[in-house]
């Protein structure tokens, strides 16, 4: 008898330690660094089991499909779990706009992806005019756009520039800021800064 009662406590005390070990929810985390303002794609999410208690509507359940489509309002660091109140419906990041800029080679960080902000400068190329009256001093570089989301950058070699050594960025912009951007590429060299993660 005290043989088949040390049994069923074994068995007992072992499924509770079983069940309170599966006691977690799967959210969905940032497989990289995301800036506010990124379209979220299935690349950039994954799922982990984690224990979150009481704290879990805060984050980003992954019982259904991946948040392709949505809009990061806040940045998420690489392995963060995805708050809930970062998301914005794809109806909302419909406001955003996708512009290519045309960029050469040594004028962009190397490893630029997307995700990452950028400062985007213009230096106006000089007059034929203005270079045959030797006029004195460079153009000057103008701030076009501060902190733009990089959304893709595309490398294809040949398409840009007579060497194929540029590349295409695309950036995730507001509406309003199309008309300067576009009127940018067309007025001189582009260049794009990094901005720091913590800038």
């Amino acid at each position: 008898m005290l043989g088949v009662l040390l049994v069923l406590t074994a068995v007992v005390v072992g499924a509770r330690v079983v069940a309170a070990a599966d006691d977690t929810e799967r959210v969905w985390v940032a497989t990289r660094e995301l800036a506010a303002g990124t379209t979220l794609t299935a690349d950039d999410v994954a799922t982990r089991a984690v224990r979150l208690d009481s704290t879990a509507r805060a984050y980003l359940g992954a019982q259904g499909a991946a948040p392709d489509g949505y809009l990061l309002t806040r940045p998420v660091g690489a392995g963060e779990l995805i708050p809930a109140a970062a998301v914005a419906a794809p109806d909302r990041g419909a406001a955003r706009r996708q512009v290519t800029v045309p960029v050469e080679r040594f004028h962009y960080p190397g490893d630029l992806a997307r995700g990452a902000r950028v400062d985007v400068y213009v230096t106006p190329a000089a007059s034929a005019g203005a270079a045959a009256a030797g006029a004195p001093g460079w153009p000057e570089p103008r701030l076009v756009l501060e902190a733009a989301v990089v959304a893709d950058v595309e490398r294809e070699s040949g398409r840009l520039g007579p060497t194929g050594s540029g590349v295409g960025v695309v950036l995730s912009v507001a509406p309003a800021e199309v008309a300067d951007l576009v009127a940018a590429i067309q007025a001189g060299t582009v260049d794009l800064v990094r901005v720091p993660a913590d800038g």
